[in-house]
């Protein structure tokens, strides 16, 4: 099955939006058993948008267009569909009259003539309800192929694809790959594949995917959906060699690896953050329901913070400087010292661009982590720019104190 996805609008392009829908769809398409064939992201103009319609209907099976269904008049996206289709615009009351409902239920006044823009659909076509904006979802059957067209916003664009789209697509495209996905923390890229596609060469049926990012990789195994069994058997096979960095099937953050070996033992963790300025906190907070387990944080930018807040000594920090060893040692002494706290994360580095000395460069970071009697401190250089430098010890300041829970087990 060929699947192609057009992206629409000028903004993305230029750079001031980001493409989050291409992702959503794509990882989306995936869990179901569809591969997306090929995607392109053009302007809002009449003519590049009808080229692309005009071979993308010639080719695939389905083509998605996301973004032009909008109420102003740089949204031509259903207008230049009906002219590829051959299939007049028509005025739609009961579109128009959704539209109005959901307008007034949240006191909003629009002008009439986009209202009714937004209300021509071509003939023949079935449309999808948005219960989240106002630009209706467009479904046109083209005999055995079809033109699916989605409203730009993520809001708006997810949930319809979910209800709307996607029980379409099962009823008239059997799924044909099936796949399995885990989450690797703490290893390389390179390292993954060198330890996986060994134990894959017993499995030729079965094809591996790795998408990296900093400290955190998936691994996806795919097969047709008549290798089921095969594929199964693959990937119990390639758990061994990864051991324990592999992240519980449950969780798909090192966040939440963390949360459950912390609930399971009734603990609670605390976070006392320098050049990640909160960056911590916020990767355990998105995991649902942290409060169970995380009772808050301290972002210790300033030296005198690090003094007041966690008993940081003023002499320590004199001889061996905010980004040392033994200040991240103290900072943690003091972090774990506080009523309620049972197991604490702290980092103090270098993000850049700028600071760096020879002996302290840019991406160095001190990231300690400890629970009881247990302390690790570990000095790390993280390549990239700032926001790579944060996003990295992130990731390693949680896998570390994963790994340290792991290993003494039950005992702590």
């Amino acid at each position: 099955m060929q699947i192609w996805v057009i992206c629409v609008g000028d903004e993305i392009l230029r750079g001031h939006t980001l493409n989050t829908n291409l992702a959503f769809i794509g990882d989306t398409l995936a869990r179901e058993g569809y591969s997306i064939t090929r995607e392109c992201t053009i302007p809002d103009e009449e003519n590049i948008i009808a080229a692309t319609l005009t071979e993308s209907l010639n080719s695939a099976d389905l083509v998605i267009t996301t973004g032009g269904l909008g109420p102003t008049t740089d949204d031509i996206t259903r207008t230049v569909a009906a002219g590829v289709l051959e299939r007049p615009l028509q005025f739609d009351p009961d579109i128009l009259a959704g539209i109005n409902a959901f307008l007034r239920s949240r006191n909003v006044s629009v002008p009439a003539d986009a209202l009714r823009r937004q209300a021509m659909v071509p003939t023949g076509t079935d449309t999808l309800t948005n219960a989240n904006g106002t630009a209706p979802g467009l479904w046109c059957q083209l005999d055995k192929r079809a033109l699916l067209m989605l409203p730009g916003p993520p809001r708006e664009l997810e949930p319809m694809f979910r209800t709307h789209a996607l029980p379409r697509i099962r009823q008239a495209w059997p799924a044909h790959l099936a796949t399995r996905t885990c989450e690797v923390c703490g290893l390389a890229e390179s390292v993954v594949a060198e330890r996986v596609e060994p134990v894959l060469e017993a499995f030729p049926e079965v094809r591996p995917a790795y998408c990296a990012r900093p400290g955190q990789l998936t691994l996806t195994l795919t097969a047709h959906t008549s290798q089921r069994e095969e594929l199964e058997r693959a990937f119990a096979e390639v758990h061994p060699p990864l051991g324990t960095h592999v992240l519980p099937a449950d969780c798909k953050t090192v966040g939440a690896a963390v949360g459950k070996l912390l609930m399971a033992r009734s603990w609670n963790l605390a976070t006392a953050e320098s050049c990640t300025g909160g960056a911590i906190a916020k990767a355990i907070t998105d995991v649902p329901g942290a409060s169970a387990f995380f009772c808050g944080s301290f972002v210790t930018y300033a030296n005198a913070w690090k003094e007041a807040c966690l008993g940081v000594r003023p002499k320590t920090l004199a001889a061996h400087g905010a980004v040392s060893r033994e200040t991240a040692e103290e900072m943690l002494d003091g972090l774990l010292a506080r009523d309620g706290v049972d197991a604490g994360i702290v980092v103090t580095g270098i993000a850049g661009p700028t600071g760096g000395t020879p002996d302290k460069p840019v991406g160095l970071v001190f990231v300690g982590t400890g629970f009881r009697t247990v302390r690790r401190v570990e000095r790390c250089v993280f390549p990239g720019n700032r926001e790579s430098v944060r996003l990295r010890t992130v990731a390693v300041a949680l896998n570390q104190l994963r790994q340290s829970l792991l290993a003494v087990g039950d005992e702590a």
